[in-house]
């Protein structure tokens, strides 16, 4: 599922750093990223049931983790395109008192501050019940695949907020891009009269390779830090080790 969790990551900061927040502009990253095909070439219905439900769970996280309002937004219509688009049609999307807390207070921000898409689209799923209310975010039983412990997605990694918000539309560095084209295209038009030409000492699309940085970064912070957390484990092991064989020693010694 860490390939899911990357995607989701990669569309949620697509659409955070694009130009609005309308339901229009997420279906066309949707489409981009050919995101509807989650759902195919899985081997059997168990198989594909069961990615359903680490889906549910997955996007469940990053709505009520995610940070800024927008990606809340991205988050929310994620949850509803996942949802609708599911071929397993009974499953539901479990959610905590805390989880349900979340969802209400972005209900509030996005009612308050009039993102009529966002508002309709939790409303639909609000009245369509794709919620049901639970004590835990996964079911508990005596069976194996209960014990298989679901990874929550990294959410604690995030480039900082005024970093986020110079890449973000009509900010500085969209200022910059756009004044760096009129620059260029007033040079080009100077060059063609005068038939001049000189040394090309700044480059219109800097700003443009930022942005795209920004958002490389972004997407992929997730994946360090699963990585940083797989070293953190294997250096704890020998220490255990260590601590095993020295009880066992004192054990020993007792004996003598």
């Amino acid at each position: 599922m860490e390939a899911f969790r990357t995607d989701c990551q990669t569309l949620i900061t697509r659409f955070e750093l694009s130009y609005n927040t309308h339901f229009q502009n997420f279906c066309e990253i949707w489409k981009e990223m050919q995101f509807g095909l989650i759902f195919a070439y899985h081997p059997s219905e168990a198989a594909l049931t069961t990615f359903c439900e680490d889906a549910l769970c997955i996007i469940k996280q990053f709505l009520v983790n995610a940070s800024s309002l927008k990606e809340r937004i991205g988050a929310l219509y994620l949850t509803y395109g996942v949802y609708y688009k599911m071929p397993i049609k009974q499953l539901k999307i479990r959610m905590t008192l805390s989880d349900w807390s979340c969802l209400m207070e972005l209900h509030s921000q996005i009612k308050q501050e009039e993102y009529h898409d966002a508002n309709y689209i939790l409303c639909k799923m609000i009245v369509d019940r794709i919620f049901i209310h639970c004590i835990s975010d996964r079911e508990y039983g005596i069976e194996r695949h209960f014990y298989e412990k679901q990874e929550q997605p990294k959410l604690d990694v995030n480039l900082m907020p005024e970093i986020k918000e110079l890449a973000a539309p009509e900010k500085l560095l969209s200022t910059i891009s756009k004044l760096s084209k009129v620059y260029e295209e007033k040079k080009r038009a100077l060059y063609d009269a005068e038939g001049d030409s000189s040394l090309q000492l700044y480059d219109a699309s800097i700003a443009d390779n930022i942005v795209d940085n920004i958002r490389t970064i972004q997407s992929e912070s997730r994946i360090f830090v699963k990585s940083s957390d797989v070293k953190n484990t294997s250096s704890s092991k020998p220490s255990t080790a260590s601590a095993a064989a020295l009880t066992e020693t004192v054990q020993k010694g007792q004996k003598r």
